[in-house]
């Protein structure tokens, strides 16, 4: 151990030794390492995001979603999951509560009864609204206060309020709400904001396009089967079985197909940027020919005080490893940054996550090219015999 950290001194001390030809050599392997590093943890964030929002609809290990469609494809006008329902659901063997479960980025289906203007609109809950476009919006304050007022998209200010809608009321299902700021949602046409609390109390009757009943089941349960028994029953006895047909869709499964297709293209991306980690181990291999060739009097003075083959050999392998492992270490953090710098500029579109496997590729793929292409130069020092480098 004390003669590896005395060769490790030694290769520090060899590669400062010549700092800028080492660095220009260390460029390919840590922008090979940075562009894996890069790829693989935004490759692993948009996994994570994934996993989160398949969980979020029923994915997860104990509970599973069972979903109602209309026959005609459209969005139900009356909640086919009542109470009645929901006591069908927990009756089944394996399903421990059942609940209509409510989907954030989904609206409610509502009607605008204005004098001037009637029509459909879809209702969003939110528990604040402090950045519209225009007014001043609502804030949680507002939300704990069952305030009842709302923002409003561009649509319905020019249709109804002739694109004054600040101050004014929204009259929804003929119940008055104060408008106080404008809010476009490209997802939802005439789109009206809420209070979250203020709509379950005035608006608590209505309900979403395309609800689904979320169960909760027992840690032993088969998902699949508990779940394919609830749908089966509320098909037989739900609110909602004359007009459409209640499904299970096995979210757990598609979701591990995703991360398959995920895992499939973040790895072939990150092999063909690793193209240019082959490139740099030939320049690490040039590099460590070119110092065998000006250290062939260093060479000669260990093999004249007893030094063997194996000696200098491992001393120049351990030189590579070393400035390809630094380069391994310089790319992985320039690598983690530039994910992190991807991630903060776009918070909501892309996420990263750094794993502790792309740590160790990092460095394992550092290590192995200076173990393959320093392996040779290493060799080649290891034969020069003393009375060769004499003659």
């Amino acid at each position: 151990m004390k003669n590896l950290s005395n060769i490790i001194a030694i290769s520090f001390k060899s590669i400062l030794k010549n700092k800028r030809r080492n660095i220009f050599t260390m460029i390919g392997i840590i922008i090979g390492i940075a562009a894996v590093i890069t790829i693989m943890s935004l490759g692993n964030g948009f996994k994570q995001t994934a996993s989160e929002q398949f969980e979020d609809t029923g994915a997860g290990k104990d509970s599973a979603t069972v979903n109602y469609m209309k026959s005609d494809g459209e969005g139900a006008k009356e909640n086919p999951f009542s109470q009645q329902d929901i006591d069908i659901a927990k009756q089944v063997n394996g399903v421990t509560d059942a609940k209509i479960k409510e989907t954030e980025d989904q609206g409610y289906s509502a009607k605008m009864t204005n004098a001037q203007k009637k029509g459909d609109i879809s209702i969003l809950k939110k528990k604040e609204m402090t950045r519209p476009e225009k007014g001043d919006g609502f804030n949680e304050d507002d939300n704990e206060l069952n305030k009842k007022v709302v923002t409003v998209d561009d649509k319905i200010a020019k249709d109804v309020f002739n694109n004054e809608p600040i101050g004014k009321t929204l009259y929804i299902d003929d119940q008055g709400f104060k408008v106080v700021g404008i809010v476009n949602d490209a997802m939802n046409p005439s789109a009206v904001n809420m209070p979250a609390n203020t709509f379950d109390r005035y608006m608590g009757y209505l309900t979403q396009d395309y609800p689904s009943l979320q169960l909760s089941l027992t840690d032993d349960a088969d998902k699949k089967e508990v779940a394919d028994k609830v749908a089966k029953a509320l098909n037989k006895k739900g609110s909602g079985a004359g007009e459409g047909s209640y499904t299970y869709t096995d979210m757990e499964a598609f979701m591990k197909n995703i991360n398959k297709v995920f895992d499939g293209i973040t790895y072939f991306v990150a092999a063909v940027a690793g193209i240019s980690l082959f490139i740099a181990g030939i320049g690490v291999m040039n590099v460590m020919y070119i110092s065998v060739t000006e250290r062939t009097e260093e060479i000669a003075i260990r093999r004249a005080f007893g030094a063997k083959g194996r000696d200098i050999e491992i001393q120049f392998l351990v030189e590579s490893v070393v400035l390809c492992v630094i380069g391994g270490i310089i790319g992985l953090i320039i690598g983690i940054l530039v994910a992190s710098l991807v991630d903060a500029v776009t918070p909501e579109y892309i996420k990263s996550a750094v794993s502790l496997s792309s740590v160790l590729i990092a460095v394992g793929v550092s290590t192995l090219i200076g173990i393959v292409f320093g392996w040779i130069p290493a060799r080649s020092a290891s034969k020069k015999e003393l009375i060769d480098i004499i003659k």
